[in-house]
């Protein structure tokens, strides 16, 4: 590899977003431009202008790259074909060397087909693909697993080319050193995962009004919190379960509920906090009129993963259950902030409130929980368990707290964002940081578990249409 960095330039779309522009990929490239590395952003292309100032009041990292960089603002355009008219135009004028795709994922799809054709390095945030409406539309819950596919096909087309995402819990101290446990157990001792119960509260809106609110986590596209809270978690799964494996060649899927945001209000659940925020609120908010695809998003759910072997016999299974509201810190209604896109990101009252529950059999107990605010100090615990006769300390109870555990965290997402611009320009990896990484192909099984559950989640609503009773159920290979 060279011992100087090639200069790269990036084009980076949704880069107007939290997300992007203040806690992930602009930081990232302020660093390694103050460190003297030969990056730059030629090309942001988001609906909203980066040059606006009312958002560049909220986002001084974008301001300073703007200064450095002055990047061309490319619009997304109308349509697929005059969006790539204007990617190709803008190509042509300075090459792309990286594409960082951060925007809302029901848009990721042309961004990450029109790179991966031309060979030119792809970044992607989580989840790498959603359709619109795929919540109730069983064709476009299928697109999901067809548009996979054809990424899969012409990433391997281009050898050489670079395909990854910041799977940042993937990367967390707390879950790596979960999955050393989990791991070890397995290696030592051949007992694989037999039961694993993901229990997951989150959720972003709280007032009818906001659900027809878009950007980052919105629903107006007719999907809702399995493609905006829940891909982690999924990855999650896949993971563990491919590292203590067993005999389990195949998952039988299931889906056992799911909740939409129409049901959620025609039951009333959201008034008593409304009734709360409403007088706190800056103005009287206006009369909530959501359309039907914003109605039909997924707010809560429940899945089981029965693990299967080739005579199909059942060897153990993972649960996974979503719910999109719980206890709130939240103190102010909608902003005419938020209507105007003016403001990216304001205390919204969302929780980060997980447990999971991870068993190899008689042998090992592993639990990691959370409970935080969104935006404050994050903590996660990481306990575990093992059997007395496996373990020289008796089997005793062990208990870590991860204090601020995404920023302290070894590998940060920023430091996936530098590493993965640094292997891009041809440096030598980091391998601290590269051990950490999460590229495509490594992501099949998980994406396989989140579009199946998509198009049970689909299939529910088609028989609810035609007032059909169903359990529905998929069955997917686990990858060797």
């Amino acid at each position: 590899m060279p011992a100087t960095p090639r200069p790269i330039n990036v084009l980076l779309v949704g880069g107007c977003g939290h997300w992007a522009a203040t806690e992930n990929h602009v930081p990232a490239i302020l660093t390694l431009q103050r460190q003297g590395f030969p990056v730059r952003v030629s090309a942001i292309c988001d609906p909203r202008d980066p040059y606006d100032e009312n958002l560049l009041r909220h986002m001084p990292d974008l301001l300073d790259l703007l200064r450095y960089d002055r990047p061309q603002w490319i619009r997304p355009g109308q349509s697929p074909e005059d969006l790539e008219r204007r990617l190709d135009a803008a190509h042509a004028s300075r090459p792309f060397d990286v594409v960082i795709v951060a925007c809302d994922p029901v848009a990721h799809y042309p961004y990450l087909r029109w790179a991966t054709r031309r060979g030119i390095h792809v970044l992607c945030d989580k989840p790498i693909l959603a359709t619109a409406d795929a919540a109730w539309d069983p064709h476009a819950a299928a697109t999901i697993d067809t548009h996979f596919d054809t990424l899969l096909k012409a990433h391997l087309d281009h050898p050489g080319h670079l395909f990854a995402m910041p799977m940042r819990r993937r990367a967390n101290d707390a879950f790596v050193d979960s999955s050393h446990l989990i791991t070890e157990v397995y290696e030592k001792h051949g007992q694989a995962l037999t039961m694993a119960n993901f229990t997951v509260t989150g959720g972003h809106f709280r007032l009818p009004e906001e659900y027809g609110l878009g950007n980052a986590h919105g629903y107006t596209h007719g999907v809702g919190a399995l493609a905006f809270s829940s891909y982690h978690y999924i990855d999650l799964m896949a993971w563990y379960l491919r590292l203590a494996q067993g005999p389990a060649t195949a998952v039988r899927i299931t889906n056992h509920y799911v909740r939409r945001v129409g049901d959620y209000l025609a039951t009333g659940q959201n008034r008593a906090l409304e009734n709360l925020l409403r007088p706190l609120s800056p103005k009287p908010a206006e009369t909530a009129g959501l359309d039907r695809r914003t109605a039909l998003a997924e707010m809560d759910f429940a899945f089981t993963l029965e693990l299967l072997d080739d005579d199909a016999r059942a060897h153990g299974y993972l649960t996974y259950t979503f719910t999109s509201n719980s206890y709130s810190h939240r103190q102010v209604g909608l902003q005419e902030a938020d209507r105007a896109g003016h403001l990216p990101f304001r205390e919204k009252g969302r929780m980060s409130q997980f447990v999971i529950d991870l068993h190899q059999g008689p042998l090992q107990h592993v639990r990691v929980s959370k409970n935080d605010v969104v935006g404050d100090r994050y903590r996660i615990r990481l306990e575990h368990r093992r059997n007395p006769l496996i373990d020289a300390s008796g089997g005793r109870y062990a208990d870590t707290v991860y204090e601020n555990a995404h920023s302290a965290s070894t590998v940060t997402p920023q430091a996936m964002t530098a590493e993965f611009l640094r292997a891009a320009a041809g440096c030598p990896p980091d391998e601290r940081v590269a051990r950490r990484m999460t590229y495509l192909v490594g992501q099949t099984f998980t994406q396989r578990i989140y579009a199946a559950m998509y198009r049970l989640i689909a299939a529910r609503h088609e028989a609810d249409t035609e007032h059909r009773t169903v359990t529905p159920s998929l069955l997917i290979g686990i990858p060797r």
